[in-house]
């Protein structure tokens, strides 16, 4: 089987099987705890969620899609399959040799750099195997749907997904829910603009990507794209040969407890990772309060313009809570948060304050970071650091506060 880190370019052919009936209605208490447990979900978007109405207006297909020597089985609403691509685009070409799935220990199996990987670097590219809805608006048993997926899946597909690890217990052979729910990875897919539609996040299982484990401080992420029905993998800090590539399953800015238990109601283990074996509790509640102080610090940060035209803040209050937010990145290893959105804000106040030696610092900081993953932006930056003036927010701060500027 061809490896999935160098996907053949799509052909984007798909074939819709016959569609299934609609569902009667469920009953009033399991339509009330769905609409509680998807409206509390603040990831799915959909604080109005009608369970109910769900159900009436869904409407499913199974799908192939035949990627070269790759096959997608999807099962859509139709509504879904409607706004997606006639012909996938062929995915951007992924380096070789980049990773191995090795023996994690207690986890299980791994995915290992075979060498080093630079911040921003491509470490794979992935259709998914398998796609279904995050929640099936349908009686039918989920079993009966996996399974008539699972057939239409060729010979090496199947394979390759029933050695998928699962959550539960080793005693019995896993079902295809189980390891369906053990390894999805929740895709975005366009729904159309109609009352009660899907939910546009989706379970996709990836036959690679599923075999990265968990880490709260993960040295990689992951970005969906739908034109190319592909996965991009790549590392948000420098990895090392040798070392595992990590991905968060759950968000790794909630607190230590909710981790923990997030993990084990879906994935059935306990994470063991450096940033949740902190060897007291007086470093949980430091490693907790970083995270929750990175979880708000875009919404409780004063605006930039505002710091700009307010005398009361001092020349340096923006440029310290930055500094802070990158200090707590690298404490904890949360990389994916986007430090570069830190660097590129006190290159701007050091631009505010006209103080050239440190905004051309900055920027090159800022030119270095973008050169790989946003070539355009990073050459406004490069004419930014030849000619500082010629920054639009130039001196803003010392024209605007000047002299009753704290210091």
């Amino acid at each position: 089987m061809p490896s999935l880190s160098n996907p053949t370019h799509p052909k984007g052919v798909s074939t819709k099987r016959r569609s299934l009936p609609p569902s009667p209605l469920p009953p009033d208490d399991v339509c009330a705890e769905i609409n509680a447990q998807v409206r509390s979900n603040a990831a799915l978007g959909a604080p109005a969620f009608d369970f109910g109405a769900h159900v009436r207006t869904r409407s499913y297909a199974l799908h192939d899609f035949h990627l070269d020597e790759f096959k997608v089985v999807a099962f859509l609403d139709d509504g879904v399959a409607g706004l997606l691509p006639e012909t996938f685009r062929p995915p951007s070409p992924c380096p070789l040799y980049t990773f191995d799935i090795d023996n994690a220990g207690k986890k299980g199996l791994g995915m290992f750099a075979l060498r080093n990987i630079p911040k921003g670097g491509l470490i794979l590219v992935e259709h998914p195997i398998l796609v279904v809805p995050y929640l099936v608006g349908l009686t039918t048993p989920l079993a009966e749907i996996y399974t008539r997926m699972f057939d239409r899946l060729t010979l090496e597909g199947r394979h390759e997904l029933t050695r998928l690890a699962n959550s539960e217990s080793r005693d019995h052979p896993p079902s295809l829910e189980d390891v369906v729910h053990a390894n999805a990875i929740g895709i975005q897919l366009d729904v159309p603009d109609v009352p009660n539609p899907e939910l546009a996040t989706h379970r996709a299982v990836f036959l690679n990507t599923s075999r990265c484990n968990h880490s709260c401080g993960p040295n990689a992420q992951w970005e969906w794209d739908t034109p190319t029905l592909s996965l991009y993998l790549s590392a948000v800090r420098p990895i090392c040969p040798g070392e595992e590539i990590t991905i968060q399953y759950a968000p790794s800015t909630r607190p230590r407890h909710e981790r923990q238990k997030a993990l084990r109601a879906q994935y059935g283990f306990t994470c063991q990772c450096q940033w949740c074996s902190v060897p007291s509790a007086e470093a949980v509640l430091r490693s907790d309060g970083a995270r929750a102080a990175l979880d708000g610090f875009w919404r409780n940060l004063p605006a930039f313009e505002e710091w700009c035209l307010d005398p009361t803040m001092s020349d340096d209050t923006l440029i310290k809570l930055h500094l802070g937010a990158l200090e707590m990145i690298e404490q904890e290893g949360l990389q994916v948060l986007d430090r570069e959105k830190h660097v590129d804000a006190i290159a701007m106040c050091y631009g505010a304050l006209e103080d050239v030696e440190r905004f051309k610092t900055w920027t090159a900081r800022v030119c270095d970071a973008k050169v790989r993953e946003n070539p355009s932006q990073a050459l406004v930056f490069s004419k930014w650091l030849s000619n500082p003036m010629t920054f639009p927010a130039w001196g803003w701060r010392k024209t605007f506060c000047g002299s009753r500027a704290r210091v």
